[in-house]
């Protein structure tokens, strides 16, 4: 057994350690050339890819997410994009849409209802592209959606058939998150653990402290699964420790309170998964909840006015500063853009102004009682930061109603089925539930779907749940 498993560790890495090495090239290229060098090469990976397969690639992206880097940080470039996963995952998209020709995803996959729900979700935003008020930037928005979804749902209901696969890609994906959040610490520590500074510390590799702690968001429940895992050995349940500790530490750093949030809420979803309660009374638990913030808003209101907690180093400030909505430039800056996203909402109820277009479009829509000291007048930056808003924005109510059912079917679907397993599946299960737990909370306050670091999980997690539900219906 332990020479079957060195020798498949052997050829696996006999396979990526060339690919790093060209991917290196390529990458230093890239930012020293042109960012057009990695569209260049991709078509001969097509190629390569279609004609001997092309999942050694595959593996090396995941693993390469995490260390992308955004030139619009450090470079004056036409094109701004994630070097060196962007081009890898163009070149996936239509690698994968010839490899589907012959070798067609599995109707079981197909049809499973996240499966639809994605495909009615992206099939409206499609049309909302000819309706945009910006017709090239909603193409190359959807486009680059398309990049994140076809190659990792798609093509993932096939290289993540096996249950080590699974395994494999959150680990691939931890094992390069890892060196970013060494690097984000060491930078901290240098520095002084300063409070300013700590947004923007992580770049190159992260563009700012909200995206990390989307990330953080995703990763962390597996961490902490895995460092109290009984099936673990001890050495391996100190190493999940120390790297669950130092994704802790960078989260109480940098300061990111939406990630705090999200955990929080990925902890009590934790809880009712622990006492077995079932899906059914969750839903039923959270309307009647919802129903009650509806019918007091104004008291509530009321309250949260009356909070002065200010975002700062301090802890325990930074989580009261999350419900501050009377002095708080950032979340008043936040409600600014929601409100905003609900008028153009207005304005195109059907199809919205296109995908990719709020940033464009938002600066008319912003009332004068809710500007801070940090809006803009023009409104060509930032997004509605929201999920759920951004998409109501820019691709209408059919879009957003569409969206709403998929996060509550993938969920639904993760949480029935986690209660059923056992061991190692329920483990990476549960793992993918509270990280699309954490993400979709913290969605209500940021939208990152159109990073390559947040999609690929996402996605990815998607896929695992869709696997795990479609081999349970099976027995």
């Amino acid at each position: 057994m332990n020479q079957n498993v060195k020798a498949q560790t052997l050829s696996w890495w006999k396979e990526l350690f060339p690919l790093a090495v060209v991917s290196m090239v390529l990458y230093y290229l890239m930012l020293t050339w042109s960012p057009l060098v990695g569209i260049v090469v991709m078509l001969p990976m097509v190629v390569i890819g279609y004609l001997f397969g092309a999942t050694p690639f595959w593996w090396m992206l995941i693993g390469l997410v995490p260390l992308s880097v955004n030139t619009e940080i450090f470079m004056d470039s036409a094109v701004g994009m994630y070097l060196p996963t962007e081009p890898l995952l163009l070149g996936f998209l239509i690698l994968s849409l010839l490899y589907f020709i012959k070798h067609p995803i599995e109707r079981k996959y197909v049809n499973h209802p996240i499966s639809r729900l994605v495909m009615l979700y992206y099939g409206w935003m499609f049309i909302s592209v000819f309706f945009s008020s910006h017709f090239l930037v909603s193409l190359k928005s959807f486009t680059a959606h398309m990049w994140y979804v076809v190659p990792v749902l798609y093509l993932g209901s096939r290289l993540l058939k096996k249950k080590n696969k699974r395994l494999q890609f959150l680990h691939l994906y931890i094992a390069g998150f890892a060196v970013v959040l060494f690097y984000t610490f060491i930078r901290l520590w240098i520095h002084g653990f300063p409070v300013k500074a700590s947004q923007w510390l992580m770049q190159p590799f992260v563009k700012d402290h909200t995206l990390l702690g989307a990330i953080l968001g995703l990763v962390m429940p597996y961490l902490y699964l895995r460092s109290f895992s009984v099936e673990s050995t001890v050495t391996k349940r100190f190493l999940w420790m120390g790297l669950a500790g130092l994704s802790t530490a960078v989260l109480i750093y940098t300061h990111s309170r939406a990630a705090l949030l999200s955990l929080a809420a990925a902890g009590v979803i934790y809880l009712f998964v622990r006492f077995r309660v079932r899906f059914r009374v969750l839903v039923a638990a959270g309307l009647m909840i919802l129903g009650l913030v509806i019918w007091n808003q104004d008291t509530l209101i009321e309250k949260l006015s009356a909070n002065q907690s200010e975002s700062s180093g301090e802890l325990v400030e930074n989580i009261e500063s999350i419900s501050n909505i009377s002095s708080d430039a950032s979340n008043l800056e936040r409600i600014n853009r929601w409100n905003s996203a609900i008028e153009m909402w207005k304005v195109r109820p059907l199809f919205g102004w296109g995908p990719g277009t709020y940033q464009f479009e938002y600066a008319p829509f912003q009332n004068s009682a809710d500007l801070t000291i940090i809006s803009t007048n023009i409104g060509d930056v930032g997004n509605a930061h929201s999920e759920f808003l951004g998409t109501l924005a820019e691709s209408g109510t059919p879009a957003f109603i569409l969206f709403l059912l998929l996060v509550v079917v993938t969920l639904g679907t993760a949480y029935r089925r986690v209660l059923k397993l056992r061991g190692r599946d329920r483990l990476v299960l549960l793992g993918a539930l509270l990280g699309l737990v954490a993400y979709f909370t913290h969605g209500v306050l940021n939208n990152f779907l159109n990073s390559d670091k947040v999609s690929v999980l996402v996605w990815g997690f998607s896929a695992i749940i869709i696997l795990y539900d479609v081999e349970k219906r099976k027995v």
